[in-house]
């Protein structure tokens, strides 16, 4: 399977499947990928005209004497991503393989249309940057939830792929802390073979159990996944082990990179430059 799949193409190839005077809608389409979670990305690309001239082939409820047509010939490729997710996260080493502290950088992405901007910084032990990087690509592949790994990684991976080393990265998003055991974070270090944590601002799965020293552990499948981080006059952020550091090495490495701040220095600066991207691609003049 295609390490970066383009969704938008598998659903241009579902469409024109619909035999000539049928109709189909969102709903069957998001079927036939595999998942209906993806129903609302296809009515959004839909409607954003990312799959051609549909017009007369897709709609969104059909009349009620009217059936929809849903015999695609389909692998189901979500179906198919979601068990790349499950391989992906028996790979995951969830203890330290790394040298030093000495290097952390962070990588975050921004949007604008079917652009993907990208920063990724390398921060000091004494928070001073030390290089820093950015990318842009082409986005194939739209938000779904428990999917956003395949949209993500491309232009995250550039952008952490273009400085010259670190020991650590922090990627904006979830690791192990994920319906499937494989998010952003998971997904980065394993393509690239480094160590990750994962830093999110929002809890995906699980229940938070007790809190102690400064933290409370997130709870899913019988066992710990990460950790929700209290952080003073902050809302907490979420610490999951990506790949090939301790959740005990990633709580620790991310609480000494808050810096007052919401976010862990590294990711902050990185989640700025890539809004600056962002903001001035929507400068550019047009062609």
């Amino acid at each position: 399977m295609e390490p970066h799949p383009d969704l938008y193409r598998a659903l241009r190839d579902l469409i024109d499947q619909i035999p000539e005077g049928m109709i189909s809608t969102p709903l069957e389409l998001a079927d036939a990928l595999g998942d209906r979670r993806a129903f609302r990305a296809v009515s959004e690309a839909l409607q954003q005209g990312k799959l051609g001239d549909v017009e007369g082939r897709v709609v969104r409820r059909p009349a009620p004497c009217v059936e929809a047509f849903r015999g695609f010939a389909s692998e189901r490729p979500l179906r198919r991503l979601a068990e790349l997710q499950r391989e992906m996260s028996a790979s995951v080493v969830d203890e330290d393989r790394f040298s030093g502290r000495e290097l952390i950088a962070g990588v975050d992405a921004a949007y604008r249309g079917d652009e993907a901007f990208a920063a990724c910084v390398v921060l000091d032990n004494r928070l001073q940057v030390v290089e820093s990087a950015t990318a842009a690509v082409s986005v194939r592949f739209p938000y779904i939830p428990g999917y956003l790994s395949f949209r993500e990684a491309p232009v995250v991976e550039a952008a952490a792929g273009r400085v010259s080393g670190f020991d650590v990265l922090l990627v904006n998003g979830h690791g192990v802390a994920h319906p499937r055991g494989c998010g952003l974070a998971t997904h980065v270090g394993l393509d690239l073979d480094m160590p990750t944590i994962g830093v999110a601002r929002r809890r995906l799965v699980g229940a938070v159990g007790e809190a102690a020293d400064g933290w409370a552990p997130i709870l899913h499948g019988g066992g710990v996944v990460g950790a929700m981080l209290i952080v003073e006059g902050r809302a907490p952020v979420y610490v999951s082990v990506g790949h090939k550091v301790s959740l005990t090495t990633g709580i620790e490495i991310v609480r000494g990179m808050m810096a007052g701040e919401s976010l862990p220095k590294p990711l902050g600066m990185a989640h700025r430059a890539a809004e600056v991207l962002r903001r001035r691609s929507a400068q550019r003049p047009g062609p």
